[in-house]
């Protein structure tokens, strides 16, 4: 009690003391309301990332190309040989019509071991050779494999395929060399026997189909070629599209005849909103993705609007001057036109927030919250895109100036979190 006394009878030491408990007092509450407080609440963020978005306008596309049927006047089963999209001159022979369909199927089978006597009579080696030689190989088969894996990729399978037989020349070759004692001479003699096997059941004579002008082959008719003919697209109306629209192909042209498309410059007339038509330019290139063709993607240059008062509907006609592989020519499919690209970062709309006038977010950098500034320009999807910048925003507080970073990739944004402030300490 002596002491007690006497520290109540020194006003300076209790006055000290009383200080130094308020201190003491006033850290823990900060501490709790910055951290323990802060957690209890939960802060949650997510990365700013980049992101890309495109604005489209989906369409009803039907396609224009000058093409001529090869009639077979239903006297036979066609037998090709030639493949899918490959140019052909005039006069070429580019099938077979058999009148009975069990020797085209012979013909066919025939036709297959042509193929692989082709491949392996390409797969013979020089009895001489080096390893630099199997060194080659081995790289050309590296470079054949990843041409493969990105045709298959886009979704070019009859390059994969014809890329196919080139790895596998390039394989049997390395066999041969690795096994000199190895060669194909008693596979060949077989599949020259079966051949001659094949050959000699097939009794009827076939007739001969010709390409009555250069082009490029093609064995799909769906009867609609005369219909949708490519001369018509310049002088075309929406009431002459209508009228196309509602035409009925000949389903007899169709069954069992190819055709030659005389050009490698073909047409997509496009059904879209008028509203919407508004916002293509003529003369400007745009992308057109298909989603029936495995959403594949061509640059196509808009030759002309087709447009006409108090109607709903416009055309936008579409001109390209290549015949891609791998692409399906239905007649009528799907578009969507690709009108613009928006590239940025991706932030949650419900991190935007507004300080002193300036758009932002709230970002952790370590355990600091700092606050950002963004400009919009796209949202989807829960998600706003700004703008990818570098200029710092200034603005006035207290009176004085005070510079707002932009935000930047990567940068860990504050999706939810009370009482957030710049310079804030989480702990």
């Amino acid at each position: 009690m002596d002491r007690f006394a006497k520290f109540l009878c020194d006003p300076a030491r209790v006055v000290k003391t009383i200080i130094a408990l308020l201190v003491c007092i006033g850290i823990v509450v900060y501490v709790y309301l910055q951290v323990i407080g802060t957690f209890d609440r939960g802060i949650v963020t997510e990365t700013a990332m980049y992101v890309t978005l495109n604005d489209t306008i989906t369409a009803d596309a039907c396609i224009f190309r000058d093409e001529t049927i090869l009639e077979n006047d239903g006297n036979g089963a066609i037998v090709t040989l030639v493949s899918e999209g490959e140019r052909v001159s005039k006069g070429q022979l580019i099938a077979n019509i058999y009148p009975d369909e069990k020797d085209a199927r012979l013909q066919d089978d025939i036709n297959r071991i042509n193929r692989r006597l082709e491949i392996l009579q390409n797969s013979s080696v020089d009895k001489q050779f080096v390893i630099s030689d199997l060194r080659q190989l081995d790289d050309d088969i590296d470079e054949v494999f990843a041409d493969i894996y990105e045709d298959a990729a886009k979704g070019n399978l009859s390059s994969a395929i014809t890329s196919s037989s080139e790895l596998l020349v390039r394989l049997n070759k390395r066999d041969l060399i690795v096994e000199s004692d190895f060669d194909y001479s008693q596979e060949l003699e077989n599949l020259e026997k079966e051949k001659k096997e094949l050959e000699g059941q097939i009794k009827s004579v076939a007739t001969p189909l010709y390409a009555e002008n250069s082009g490029y082959f093609f064995g799909d008719v769906d009867g609609y070629e005369q219909i949708f003919d490519v001369s018509l697209v310049d002088t075309l109306t929406l009431s002459d599209f209508e009228k196309l629209i509602a035409s009925e192909g000949n389903e007899e042209k169709a069954s069992g005849s190819v055709k030659i498309v005389n050009d490698f410059v073909w047409n997509i007339v496009c059904s879209v909103d008028a509203q919407q038509a508004r916002t293509l330019k003529e003369g400007r290139e745009y992308t057109l993705s298909f989603p029936e063709n495995a959403d594949y993607e061509m640059t196509m240059t808009l030759s002309k609007i087709v447009s006409e008062t108090n109607s709903k509907t416009s055309l936008a006609v579409f001109r390209v001057n290549v015949l891609p592989r791998d692409f399906n020519y239905k007649r009528f499919q799907n578009a969507e036109i690709v009108i613009k690209d928006v590239e940025g970062i991706s932030v949650p709309k419900k991190a935007l927030r507004v300080v002193n006038g300036v758009e932002g977010v709230y970002i952790l950098v370590g355990d600091v919250v700092r606050f950002r500034s963004v400009e919009r320009i796209a949202v989807k999807d829960g998600y706003y895109v700004v703008r990818i910048q570098s200029n710092t925003e200034v603005f006035e507080e207290d009176g004085q100036q005070v510079q707002v970073k932009p935000l930047s990739l990567y940068d860990n944004v504050i999706v939810s979190g009370k009482d957030l402030f710049d310079g804030k300490i989480i702990g």
